[in-house]
C-alpha cells in the first residue's frame, strides 16, 4: 500500500475504535486513542524513519526505534488520544464536530512544539488532480475534511449515519466539479514561458566530491542555477576550495542558490544555521536566507528533555523573496515545503516562484512522502515550485500541482498570479470548524437544560 494512503486508510480504522470505545471509561478512550495513534505514526513513518534516525544522528538501531516510538506518540499518539477522549461529549451533529475537531487537531500539530505537519488527512489526495484544486481556496485543512466527515459518519448509527454521508458526498462533486473547472481555466496559463531561465541540478550527493559533480553537471547559458540543500556539504565560510567554484559557477551563468550550512558569531554565542546562498554573477555572495522551521530531532529538540544535538540548529528570520534578474523567489530549505503559512507568505509578497531545497539524503521512503504533501504548496499559491534534490531527481510542479521531472524552466519576473484565498485568508477554515464545534456544544447544552 502506498505510505500516503495508509494514514488514508488508518483514518478510516478509526472509526470502529470510535464505536468500541465512546460508552467506556475516559482512561480506555484516551489508551485506545494513544495506541492507535502510534500504531498509524509508525505505519506511516516508522519503516523509513528508523534507518533516517541511524544514517543522521548516528543512533544504534534500538536507540532509533525507541526514539520513532517516542516521536509518533508525541505527534499522532497524543493527538489521537485527544479526540478519542473528547469524542463522546461531542455535541450534535457528533459526525460534523468530530471531522470539525481532527482537523483542528492537525492544525494544531502543524503548529504546536515547532510543527509537524507531516502526512494529514489532505496530503493523501494531493495527487488526485480534480480533487485536490479546492487547496487554492481551502487548504490542506479543506481537503482534510472531506475523508474526516466520511469517517466521522461512518461511526455513527441510523439517520445520522446516513445525513453525514449523503452530505460528505455532495461536498466531494462539488469539491470535484470545482476542480475540473480550474483545471480547464488553468491549464493553458500553467506553461512555463519566456524570461529568467532556470537549471535545477540534482542527485549528485553520493557523488565523493559532490561540489566537483555538481559545477561539472552545470550547463551554461542559463540565468539562475539552482544546485540542492548542503551541496557543500561543509560550512561554506570554511572551505576555500568549494567557495573558489561556487564563485566559478556563478561567473560563468548570472547567478547561483545553493544550500549549505553557516555559522554567525564567536565562542559559546556562535550559532549555526542551515542556509541558501545567493551568489551573483560577479561571485559575491548577495544574500543568505536561514531555514526558519526546523527538523524535530535532526535540528532540534522537540522538547528540552529530548535534546540530542550538541549544537542543535538556530531558526532564522522571517525573510523577503530573493530578487534574481526581477524575478522573485520563496525560498523553502528541505521540509519547509510542507508548511503552508511559509509558501503563504512568500505569495502575499509577491514571489514569482516558490524554490525547494532539499537533500532527501538517507531519508528513503520519506523523500517521496515529502515531494508528494509538497504539491500542494503550488496549487494553493498557483506558483510553480521548482525542487532540487540531493539523492532525487530535479522536479518542477505546476500551479496545478502536477509533477513535471524537467532540469530547466524559464519565467517571467513580474507575472506572479493574483493571491488565492488560501493565500489571503489561510486560517479560515480552522475558524470556521471552531465556530462549529462551539454551536455544537451550545446546542447540546440546550438539549440538557431542556431535559433537566
Amino acid at each position: 500500500m502506498p505510505p500516503v494512503g495508509w494514514s488514508l486508510v488508518a483514518w478510516f480504522a478509526v472509526a470502529p475504535m470510535l464505536i468500541a470505545t465512546r460508552d467506556r471509561p475516559w482512561t480506555i478512550r484516551a489508551a485506545a486513542g494513544s495506541l492507535g495513534g502510534v500504531v498509524w505514526g509508525l505505519g506511516t513513518v516508522g519503516w523509513w524513519l528508523i534507518p533516517a534516525l541511524r544514517n543522521h544522528l548516528g543512533a544504534g538501531t534500538a536507540e532509533a526505534a525507541m526514539m520513532t516510538i517516542a516521536a509518533t506518540w508525541l505527534y499522532a499518539g497524543v493527538y489521537l488520544a485527544v479526540f478519542a477522549l473528547v469524542y463522546p461529549w461531542l455535541g450534535r451533529p457528533r459526525w460534523l464536530a468530530a471531522a470539525a475537531v481532527w482537523v483542528l487537531l492537525e492544525s494544531l500539530r502543524g503548529r504546536l512544539l515547532g510543527g509537524m505537519p507531516w502526512a494529514h488527512l489532505g496530503h493523501a489526495l494531493a495527487a488526485r488532480d480534480h480533487l485536490s484544486q479546492i487547496a487554492d481556496v481551502a487548504g490542506v485543512a479543506g481537503l482534510s475534511l472531506l475523508p474526516a466527515l466520511a469517517a466521522a459518519a461512518a461511526a455513527e448509527r441510523g439517520r445520522a449515519r446516513w445525513t453525514g454521508l449523503t452530505i460528505t458526498a455532495v461536498l466531494v462533486v462539488a469539491a470535484t466539479g470545482y476542480g475540473r473547472w480550474r483545471l480547464d481555466v488553468l491549464a493553458a496559463s500553467a506553461r512555463p514561458e519566456r524570461g529568467v531561465s532556470m537549471q535545477v541540478v540534482s542527485g549528485l550527493h553520493p557523488q565523493a566530491d559532490r561540489v566537483a559533480a555538481y559545477a561539472a553537471a552545470t550547463r551554461a547559458g542559463f540565468d539562475l542555477v539552482i544546485w540542492p540543500e548542503t551541496a557543500v556539504p561543509g560550512h561554506l565560510q570554511d572551505d576555500p576550495a568549494a567557495a573558489a567554484t561556487v564563485a566559478r559557477v556563478a561567473r560563468a551563468h548570472r547567478g547561483l542558490l545553493l544550500g549549505s550550512p553557516r555559522w554567525d558569531g564567536r565562542g559559546d554565542a556562535r550559532r549555526y544555521y542551515n542556509a541558501a546562498w545567493l551568489v551573483d554573477s560577479s561571485g559575491t555572495v548577495r544574500t543568505v536566507y536561514d531555514k526558519r522551521r526546523l527538523v524535530p530531532f535532526a535540528e532540534r529538540a522537540p522538547i528540552r528533555a529530548f535534546e540530542l544535538l550538541r549544537r542543535p540548529f538556530a531558526p532564522g528570520a522571517n525573510p523577503e523573496p530573493l530578487d534574481v534578474h526581477g524575478l522573485r523567489l520563496g525560498v523553502l530549505v528541505c521540509w519547509e515545503a510542507l508548511f503552508g503559512d511559509l509558501a503563504a507568505a512568500y505569495a502575499r509578497g509577491g514571489a514569482d516562484v516558490l524554490v525547494n531545497l532539499t537533500s532527501d539524503e538517507g531519508l528513503g521512503g520519506g523523500a517521496a512522502q515529502m515531494l508528494a504533501f509538497s504539491r500542494l504548496r503550488a496549487i494553493e499559491t498557483r506558483r510553480w515550485l521548482l525542487r532540487a534534490s540531493g539523492t532525487g531527481a530535479s522536479v518542477a510542479v505546476d500551479p496545478l500541482g502536477r509533477l513535471l521531472e524537467i532540469t530547466d524552466l524559464a519565467l517571467a519576473p513580474g507575472r506572479a498570479r493574483p493571491d488565492t484565498i488560501h493565500t489571503r485568508h489561510g486560517g479560515w477554515i480552522p475558524a470556521v470548524l471552531v465556530v462549529i464545534v462551539l454551536v455544537a456544544q451550545l446546542r447540546g447544552g440546550v438539549r440538557t437544560a431542556r431535559r433537566g
